[in-house]
């Protein structure tokens, strides 16, 4: 929800403290010193920064001078008026809740999740200041036996507002639970690693906004330690003894502060409980879960540079945050904090294993409850993304096959397939991967039916375009049919098996829109054209033609209705280039059909793409659905104004077959277009004699490296502009003739 300095006011708090929403200006300024103390809950770099504070704060900020907004006069208030559940803090899960749940799934399904376990400390014993319990389950096939599995942790409640992260831990120990041994995912997170949840680290502040506030909406923070100011307590996410107390900007020595360190390195008894925990097991990934931010934050916090690991965990964060669409940074980009829990987990190695720890910051308010089953199934793509990145997972991420040139699979035809396969884990190589084709369908013969990937590093892509797998389709195969066939995935002693489709026929051109007929007849769209830059001459169609795109506004490029029915598999691509605030503007694309009823979003794009670089979706999860539609959409926040986003030759081609119920709506993966492989850097093309082909060829950052023309059969010698022979590398390479157009990625090596 954004809050542009809006004043809401609501009747003063019953139990003393009232919480105020701020904004504070920055006007191309950094943060002031004074907001170091203080939560920030919103804000743009440069711009602006959103903080939640009391009396107290709002004192400190006039004292200092700061120009401040006050955009909601008692958020307790506000929060309790917007819950829709019947119960103590709505449909949140109170502590007693959250114990009495995970009991009940222990009765149920004892031989996978065990009992509560007291998580002790070394200050008080068993409690914390309060006399209350943080308390821990472990998830796992044999849970009562400590095996040689990779071990994942899953927190909530560092900060006693943030109730969205106890329903997502307690809903991830559920769907577990619910689903061993039906749903194969679930069966193999649960067979294969050792799952640890602590729902709530920090008791005493999360019972305390339950006295206060009981219907919803407490805003304390902190725990509950004797400090002698207010807010009473210390920031446990501040405490953790990495690099603790590095400054003041990142946390605050003042323990009437909301990001109040404590008295010293690890002294709260709840930072003792997750740090003796981390230290008796070897976890290997952790999420800590927060909100609000819509972000996935990953270290540094305490230093402004990106840590040794930050390829492998930019690549987890990505790939985790499909369904969610978070963005994914370290935390330092921000703003700073020290004696974090991600900092600690990753960065202390003297007395502990490392631990790759991010935090996901859920939602855009504290308290929503009507939100919570979304958020919750946002969330559950980050659980197991980080339960696979705990160790070697094999994920199949598309499949490709080899055509003859004619992007065709025809009766009679020998065709190569190439599967491109992500290695999950976050620290361990993966190790060969083996590939295994199967089925018995009397229209396909298994040629080759084995290849290998060579071992893939840490978050790491690699296809089998030097050993393909190979299939001869049969002579007799009829037109417009679907072959189904498995693919058994193989690494570190484990097998996947994969339902794939092997489409015969004529592919089908149902969209193609270069904008250069200035008339893209039956596009709904508020887009224009423009000849400034295109990929293919001489028009491009973009957000806003005229200049930087608008404040708050929706851009929307929505396509004809297609049918696709009777198709089997569908592709879309399309060519484009970007200049879009990064993190706070968005540009999506994104699906529609009868079945799916709101708008699917493919994926989002933000940042910067200066060059003009083709995208490409499998859409086979939506066919045989009719009223079908694709969408581009540009959103837009109030601050910077940014050229926007410019879009070429978009195209939707599909196969069409007898429905063969292999493809899942959900299923939706971006495919991989024909790999070519060549050691000679003699690139050879036939085709009827004295046809004329034009070859254009980019590299893999959408750069246009080289153009020329000749003559079928014409064989080129992989030379750039200047006329050196390209180094060994991925290609993109597009032949144009009079009839048809193809684009190839052609990998060179040595």
């Amino acid at each position: 929800m954004k809050k542009l300095f809006l004043l809401v006011l609501f009747a003063t708090a019953a139990f003393g403290t009232t919480w105020y929403e701020v904004g504070v200006p920055l006007e191309g300024k950094s943060l002031p010193a004074v907001l170091s103390g203080f939560d920030i809950v919103g804000g743009k770099a440069g711009y602006w920064a959103e903080i939640v504070c009391t009396q107290e704060g709002l004192k400190l900020l006039d004292q200092a001078g700061v120009d401040y907004r006050i955009i909601i006069e008692d958020l307790e208030a506000y929060y309790a008026a917007q819950m829709i559940g019947p119960t103590n803090f709505g449909d949140y899960y109170t502590y007693d809740e959250t114990n009495a749940i995970l009991d009940s799934l222990h009765e149920e399904y004892p031989q996978i999740i065990s009992e509560r376990v007291i998580m002790p400390n070394d200050s008080l014993g068993d409690t914390t200041w309060d006399g209350n319990y943080v308390w821990a389950v472990k998830i796992s096939d044999n849970v009562g036996t400590e095996e040689n599995e990779p071990e994942v942790l899953y927190t909530g409640i560092h900060h006693a507002r943030e109730p969205i992260s106890v329903n997502i831990c307690v809903e991830w120990a559920r769907w577990l639970c619910e689903n061993y041994g039906s749903d194969p995912l679930a069966t193999y997170l649960v067979d294969n690693r050792q799952i640890w949840i602590i729902s709530i680290i920090n008791p005493d502040g999360y019972l305390y906004n339950e006295e206060i506030r009981p219907g919803g909406g407490g805003m304390h923070r902190k725990n509950r330690r004797p400090t002698g100011a207010e807010p009473q307590g210390v920031d446990i996410n501040r405490n953790y003894p990495y690099m603790w107390g590095y400054d003041n900007q990142g946390s605050s020595p003042d323990p009437g502060e909301e990001t109040y360190r404590g008295p010293e390195p690890g002294s709260e008894p709840e930072t003792q409980s997750v740090m003796n925990l981390c230290k008796e097991h070897e976890f290997v990934t952790a999420l800590n879960f927060h909100s609000h931010f819509n972000f996935f934050i990953c270290p540094w916090g305490y230093k402004d540079e990106n840590c040794e690991d930050s390829a492998a965990y930019f690549a987890w964060g990505e790939i985790a945050t499909r369904a969610c669409h978070y963005a994914v940074f370290p935390g330092y980009q921000f703003y700073n904090t020290n004696g974090g829990s991600d900092d600690w987990m990753y960065g202390e190695t003297e007395e502990k294993n490392r631990i790759f720890a991010a935090t996901p910051e859920v939602g855009t308010d504290f308290w929503q409850d009507w939100r919570i089953p979304e958020q919750i199934e946002d969330t559950r793509p980050l659980m197991i993304a980080t339960a696979k990145a705990a160790a070697v997972y094999p994920e199949l991420e598309g499949i490709c096959w080899s055509d003859g040139g004619d992007g065709e699979i025809s009766p009679g035809e020998t065709v190569d397939l190439i599967a491109r396969v992500h290695n999950m884990s976050v620290k361990d190589e993966s190790g060969q991967i083996g590939l295994e084709l199967g089925g018995s369908d009397p229209r396909a013969e298994l040629v080759k039916p084995t290849a290998s990937i060579s071992s893939l590093a840490p978050q790491s892509t690699g296809t089998n375009e030097a050993d393909p797998l190979r299939v001869k389709v049969s002579a007799s195969a009829p037109p417009d049919s679907a072959i189904p066939l498995t693919l058994t995935v193989r690494a570190a002693g484990e097998e996947f098996i994969h339902q794939i489709t092997l489409p015969v026929g004529e592919r089908q051109t149902l969209l193609a829109e270069d904008f250069d007929d200035q008339n893209y007849e039956g596009w709904y769209s508020n887009w224009g054209l423009t000849d400034e830059n295109s990929h293919s001459p001489d028009y491009s169609i973009t957000d806003s033609p005229d200049g930087p795109y608008d404040d708050e506004s929706l851009y929307y490029l929505q396509s004809p209705a297609l049918d696709l029915s009777d198709k089997v598999i569908a592709e879309l691509s399309f060519w484009h280039l970007f200049s879009i605030e990064k993190g706070w503007d968005w540009g999506a694309v994104e699906a529609k059909s009868s079945q799916t009823g709101g708008w699917v979003t493919l994926r989002r794009f933000s940042g910067f793409q200066d060059e003009w670089r083709e995208e490409r979706f499998d859409l086979s999860g939506f066919c045989g659905t009719s009223d079908f539609r694709i969408r581009f959409t540009l959103t837009t926040d109030w601050a910077m104004h940014l050229d926007g986003w410019y879009i070429d030759d978009i195209e939707l081609t599909a196969f069409k077959g007898i429905p063969s119920g292999l493809h899942e709506l959900a299923d939706i993966r971006p495919i991989i277009e024909p790999i070519q492989t060549i050691t000679t850097g003699n690139l050879s093309f036939a085709g009827p004699a004295g046809t004329q082909v034009d070859v254009v060829v980019f590299d893999a950052s959408g750069r246009l490296l080289a153009r020329t023309e000749g003559t079928t059969p014409f064989s080129w010698q992989m030379q750039d502009k200047s006329g050196s022979t390209l180094p060994a590398g991925v290609y993109f390479v597009r032949t144009i003739s009079d009839t048809r157009e193809t684009n190839r990625k052609v990998v060179v090596i040595d």
